[in-house]
């Protein structure tokens, strides 16, 4: 296959990933504490026109590009008050620690939209929206009494981590995400400043993501157009055989 077809179909290809994260960046510029997404693209391999493999020269010609990743853009939105005493955000970096009742896995998340939930013990807890379990600076689950504020003599915060590296941390949805390897153990922050009865708004910069869309969507036409024009030279070329 002429290598401009597989070159303008990696591209296109690449865009149109990039227009789902676009997207879902757009459709997600409300979602409390919803963290903006990035593509990022490598080049693939390329080779020698006129010239053996291993020679350096100048001419050469690449196979196009595809999505090596996505980002997570980390930067702190702002913050809308709800007088919603089981509500909170984060003033800087960091995150909160929840944990999945059912499999006991501990995820983090900058979404404080928080609740009270009653558990099959009889006791209430600080829960998310989805029902993982808010924890504290020690990893523990947070009780509440009646009123929906934390039990006990000692009101329980919920705990605040963060990690040396952020990069490279797992989306798992609903605003949760994972540590891999290489962002270390989860570092408790114990001066952060934490506002209750308020959220945490999306970062997402709708007038961003337009002209991101209107570029991703120009070069998308572009790789279709070469697909086309590679088409055409087949056909001549054909014609004159």
């Amino acid at each position: 296959m002429d290598i401009s077809f597989y070159t303008a179909g990696a591209g296109a290809k690449a865009q149109q990933s990039r227009l789902d994260i676009i997207g879902n960046n757009m459709a997600n510029a409300n979602t409390t504490a919803y963290k903006s997404q990035n593509a990022g693209f490598v080049d693939l391999l390329y080779s020698n026109m006129r010239e053996p493999a291993e020679a350096a020269t100048q001419l050469k010609v690449g196979s196009g590009i595809r999505l090596e990743k996505t980002d997570s853009n980390f930067n702190n939105g702002g913050v809308q008050s709800t007088d919603n005493p089981t509500d909170y955000a984060i003033n800087g970096s960091g995150f909160f620690a929840v944990k999945n009742p059912a499999t006991e896995e501990i995820y983090y998340t900058r979404d404080g939209n928080f609740r009270s939930s009653l558990r099959n013990d009889g006791e209430f807890y600080l829960v998310t929206a989805n029902g993982e379990l808010v924890l504290d600076e020690n990893f523990e689950n947070i009780k509440l009494d009646l009123s929906g504020k934390a039990d006990g003599e000692t009101a329980k915060k919920p705990g605040v981590f963060d990690f040396e590296i952020k990069d490279g941390m797992l989306l798992q949805g609903d605003n949760l995400f994972s540590p891999t390897a290489k962002n270390g153990e989860p570092i408790l922050q114990e001066d952060a400043q934490l506002q209750t009865g308020y959220l945490e708004l999306s970062n997402v910069e709708v007038s961003s993501e337009m002209t991101k869309l209107i570029e991703t969507q120009r070069a998308y036409s572009m790789s279709l157009k070469m697909v086309q024009t590679s088409n055409e030279i087949e056909e001549v070329i054909n014609n004159l055989r």
